[in-house]
């Protein structure tokens, strides 16, 4: 029986769950919620429904995992690409997406899961003279199996074991593996994988000959793939950065729900009447409207809350929300009513911009690595054409119309020049981050409009 797992796998694909379920949000959750908000002790059925229905999930970690994704790709990536690869630039994946869809996917991936697989690849029976190689790509949870080996004194990819999406199989049982080795030459393979019930084993078929792909004429010795983490592109496992996010996310949501129950059963007083009562005398209305004939001696009155056990609650959803805050949530938490230094507030947010330049690092080498292959495969010497940079001002940082006007001022009474006027307003993102001072320039001498920058108004 052929191993079709890391042996690390299983331990992390619980994890790849959660927070799928978790960034999916509160829909998906309420539908996994014997998993994620277990039933009380001693709550009915009914009432357990009651309580699904009545609780609200507060999906941090997805807005969280926008808004990063959103501060890396709000400014253009800087690609340029030789001209055999161009058609890459809008298909460059097997389905035919962007390069723009691919990085805000690859992004997306690395730092909510931590590990996102791409393999370089040419359409099957094209590699010729003028087509174009794409990029299949695979996400955490089917990435199965991989060894990384010494080669020629360096450590390198020797096997990598795929899920792969095939529409035929769907819904049968069958899993088909694509397989990369080297062996010694860069070798494919395909299976079909179904599990045996009788033996209770995974039993693997070949589907279709070994591929023993050529580039001009001449076999690979290197697997033409990358499985990107934040914080490298080795194939080991790694923790999953939203992982302790997610975990406190899902605190809060059952916190969140006892809270709402709790306001749920007290907040409607309960009537009650102590004294003999008969059936035929007994209040079926309640209201300004309704009218009770009692006994003598009967009492009436209402069951009202008291105490400070919904106070505690609160108490502790405003401490998880401080917790998200700190995990790398802070677009989300206004702070309001706590006291931090600035100080504390850098330190707070330092993991934060750490995974986010960190993940940029790791994504921007693992994609410009396989452009490079591509180029090499395409134009023999043309790789160092290649130029892949994402924007790394991750915080928006536009101008204070105050600041803009005393720079107009400064550089009209000649206290400093044109360029250090034109860098401050890229600084500012008044203009193209991604334009040269000289490119300005000419389009500056090319405009015909003359601005009246002597009756600029005084900033408010």
């Amino acid at each position: 029986m052929t191993k079709i797992q890391h042996r690390t796998y299983a331990e992390h694909r619980a994890a790849y769950d959660k927070i799928r379920d978790v960034v999916a949000g509160e829909d998906r959750l309420k539908k996994a919620a014997t998993l994620y908000l277990p039933q009380p002790e001693g709550m009915t059925q009914a009432q357990y429904t009651r309580y699904l229905v009545g609780s609200s999930f507060y999906a941090v970690a997805e807005r969280t995992l926008r808004g990063m994704v959103g501060a890396i790709t709000r400014n253009e990536a800087v690609l340029e690409l030789p001209e055999r690869l161009e058609p890459m630039r809008n298909a460059a994946t097997f389905e035919g997406n962007s390069m723009d869809v691919l990085i805000e996917d690859c992004l997306r991936e690395t730092m909510s899961l931590g590990r996102y697989a791409m393999v370089l690849d040419y359409p099957e029976g094209t590699s010729f003279p003028g087509s174009a190689p794409f990029i299949s790509t695979f996400d955490a949870e089917s990435i199965l199996d991989w060894t990384e080996s010494l080669v020629d004194g360096r450590q390198k990819l020797t096997y990598l074991r795929l899920h792969e999406f095939n529409a035929d199989l769907e819904d049968t049982g069958v899993e088909q593996h694509l397989v990369l080795t080297l062996d010694p030459a860069y070798t494919v393979r395909r299976f079909h994988v179904q599990h045996d019930r009788e033996t209770n084993t995974r039993v693997e078929v070949q589907v279709g000959e070994d591929i023993v792909p050529q580039i001009n004429g001449s076999p690979l010795f290197d697997i033409p793939a990358v499985i990107v983490s934040p914080y490298n592109l080795k194939a080991d496992v790694e923790k999953p950065p939203f992982l302790d996010l997610v975990n406190i996310n899902l605190a809060h949501w059952r916190v969140s729900s006892d809270y709402y129950w709790s306001l749920y059963l007290t907040s409607q007083p309960t009537p009650w009447i102590a004294g003999a009562i008969n059936e035929k005398n007994k209040p079926t209305q309640i209201g300004s409207g309704a009218f009770w004939v009692l006994p003598e001696g009967a009492t009436a009155g209402m069951l009202e809350f008291s105490g400070a056990g919904i106070a505690a609650q609160k108490t502790a959803l405003d401490d998880l929300t401080a917790q998200m805050a700190t995990l790398g949530a802070r677009m989300v938490y206004d702070g309001k009513g706590r006291n931090e230094t600035t100080d504390t507030a850098k330190l707070r947010t330092r993991s934060e911009l750490s995974l986010l330049a960190s993940s940029v690092n790791m994504v921007e080498a693992g994609i410009t690595k396989l452009l490079r292959i591509a180029a090499e495969w395409t134009t023999p010497g043309s790789a160092d054409q290649v130029k892949f940079k994402l924007h790394r001002d991750f915080v928006t940082a536009q101008m204070d119309p105050a600041v803009l006007t005393a720079l107009i001022k400064a550089w009209q009474a000649g206290a400093i020049s044109h360029d250090t006027l034109l860098m401050n307003l890229k600084k500012g993102e008044l203009m193209d981050v991604n334009r040269a001072l000289d490119d300005e320039r000419d389009l500056i001498e090319e405009d015909d409009t003359v601005l009246p920058f002597t009756t600029l108004p005084a900033a408010q």
